[in-house]
C-alpha cells in the first residue's frame, strides 16, 4: 500500500494508491480516514487500482481554508480537481460510506461521464433526512465544541460496541488516535455546513438520481444503523442489499463480505 500527498486547489490531500487496473475511488466518512478501507482493500485482492483520500481536515490532509464552504458545488469542483491531479483519465468506480456521500456524490451528480459505477454503504444524500442526536449536538454552537472536547477513547469504544460490535477494537483505538484537533474542528464545520438537508440537497438529490439512472449502482446496507435509517437504502434508485445483523460500519465489521459484494458488482459491470 502506497501513501502519497498531492496539492488540490492549494490544499495538501493525503491519499492511498494501491494496485493496478480499473480505478476505484473510496470516500470515507466520520470519524474515519483513508485507513478505514484497509481491510476491504485486502479482501478485494489484485486487479484494481484502489485510491482512498483523506477528506480535507481528516487524517493527514490539510483542512480547506475557512473562507471555503463545504457546499455540494464546492465539493464537486474540489474532487474533480483531485481526480485531475492524480491523472485519472478513464471513468472511475466510486465507493462511499457515511459522509463520503455528501462529500463525493456531488461530483458524481455533476460529472457522471467520469464515473464508471457507484457502490453505496450506509450513506445519505436526501432532503428529508433528519439528523441523529450526535449530529444535532455538533451542529449546536458551544455545545458541539464542548462535546468534542470531552470525547474520549471510552466514548468511541461505547458507540462502536453498540452500533458496530464486530469492528475490531484495535481499529477503534487507531481511529481515536487519529482524531486530532484539526479533524475535530472539521467535524463541526462539516455537520454545520449540512445542517439543513432540505436546503443543501435541493436540487442535488434530483441531480444525483438523474446521473445514477445511467450508471451501474449497488447499495449494501447494515440495517443496525442508528444514524441513517434502513429506509434510505431504497433511495438510490436500485434495490438494495439489506444485512440485518450488521450496523453502520459494515465494511469494518465484515470486510470480506463487503469485498465479495463489491467484486461481484464490478464483475457484472465488466470492468475486470
Amino acid at each position: 500500500m502506497s501513501d502519497h500527498k498531492i496539492n488540490v486547489d492549494g490544499v495538501t490531500v493525503a491519499y492511498t494508491d494501491r494496485g493496478e487496473g480499473p480505478a476505484i475511488l473510496f470516500m470515507h466518512g466520520n470519524p474515519d480516514s483513508r485507513h478505514a478501507w484497509k481491510a476491504l482493500f485486502n479482501g478485494l485482492g489484485d486487479g484494481f487500482r484502489c485510491i482512498a483520500p483523506d477528506f480535507p481536515g481528516f487524517g493527514d490532509s490539510e483542512p480547506l481554508p475557512p473562507e471555503i464552504n463545504l457546499s455540494p458545488e464546492v465539493m464537486s469542483g474540489f474532487w474533480d480537481g483531485f481526480v485531475d491531479a492524480i491523472g485519472l483519465d478513464a471513468p472511475v468506480n466510486v465507493v462511499v460510506h457515511d459522509f463520503g456521500g455528501p462529500w463525493l456524490l456531488p461530483w458524481v451528480a455533476t460529472h457522471p461521464d467520469r464515473v464508471r459505477s457507484v457502490f453505496v454503504l450506509n450513506s445519505l444524500f436526501h432532503r428529508d433526512y433528519t439528523w441523529h442526536r450526535w449530529a444535532r449536538i455538533w451542529q449546536t454552537p458551544i455545545l458541539g465544541e464542548l462535546a468534542l472536547l470531552l470525547s474520549t477513547r471510552a466514548v468511541l469504544r461505547r458507540e462502536m460496541r453498540l452500533y458496530a460490535p464486530g469492528a475490531p477494537l484495535e481499529w477503534v483505538d487507531e481511529t481515536y488516535g487519529r482524531m486530532h484537533w484539526t479533524m475535530r474542528r472539521t467535524i463541526l464545520r462539516t455537520y454545520r455546513a449540512f445542517a439543513r438537508p432540505e436546503t443543501v440537497f435541493d436540487p442535488w438529490e434530483e441531480r444525483l438520481l438523474a446521473a445514477l439512472e445511467d450508471l451501474p449502482v449497488r447499495v449494501v446496507w447494515g440495517d443496525r444503523d442508528p444514524y441513517i435509517p434502513a429506509g434510505f437504502a431504497e433511495r438510490f434508485g436500485v434495490e438494495p442489499v439489506h444485512l440485518q445483523e450488521y450496523g453502520h460500519w459494515l465494511h469494518l465489521e465484515a470486510p470480506g463480505l463487503v469485498a465479495r459484494y463489491l467484486n461481484e458488482f464490478l464483475l457484472r459491470t465488466e470492468i475486470r
